[in-house]
């Protein structure tokens, strides 16, 4: 459920947040947006850069801003499902997903309410640092904005992407018909 002025909107965030990259107090500031103690500090960053302020788990803004902050590696394509295969593959040496990423992901699926999905990305930002993978922020960013009214089509998607649903099936059927 993608609408062009929340696209539009996020690429302007986005594009806003990544100039605050290098400016390390300003990062600091917004990691602190993940703590509801401390995400006074990340306020005035997000405002200064055109988003909404609020509480962690309540602000697409100030949840994507500590997320990036925290990680400010980004992929140019693909939804957080992918991301989070990623991740899963780079712990497997056979290209497998590994069980534990598996339940990990699972946890993510069973979020009902913004607040809990912050949580759980939290998780998997921090994974994706540790293993060097990027993360699409944009879309994350439409994401976090719909998740009160079509999470389960985020959901779906995301599941899609971390399983490849019918991604095999699909290729075997081109191979068989001698498309590569």
């Amino acid at each position: 459920m993608s609408n062009p002025n929340t696209d539009e909107r996020a690429a302007q965030f986005m594009e806003r947040l990544r100039k605050l990259q290098n400016d390390r107090g300003k990062m600091a500031s917004l990691r602190r947006g993940m703590n509801p103690a401390t995400v006074m500090e990340a306020w005035p960053v997000i405002a200064s850069i055109g988003g909404e302020i609020g509480l962690p788990g309540e602000s697409p803004f100030v949840d994507l801003a500590a997320l990036f902050a925290t990680h400010p590696v980004e992929r140019a394509s693909g939804d957080f499902g992918e991301t989070c295969r990623a991740i899963a593959l780079s712990d497997s040496s056979d290209r497998t997903l590994p069980e534990s990423h598996e339940r990990r992901f699972r946890r993510l699926l069973a979020c009902d309410s913004a607040s809990d999905l912050t949580g759980q990305l939290r998780t998997w930002v921090r994974l994706a640092a540790s293993k060097g993978v990027g993360v699409n922020y944009q879309t994350l960013f439409s994401d976090l904005r719909w998740w009160s009214r079509s999470g389960d089509r985020t959901k779906v998607r995301w599941a899609r992407s971390f399983w490849h649903a019918g991604h095999d099936e699909a290729h075997a059927q081109s191979t068989e018909a001698g498309t590569p």
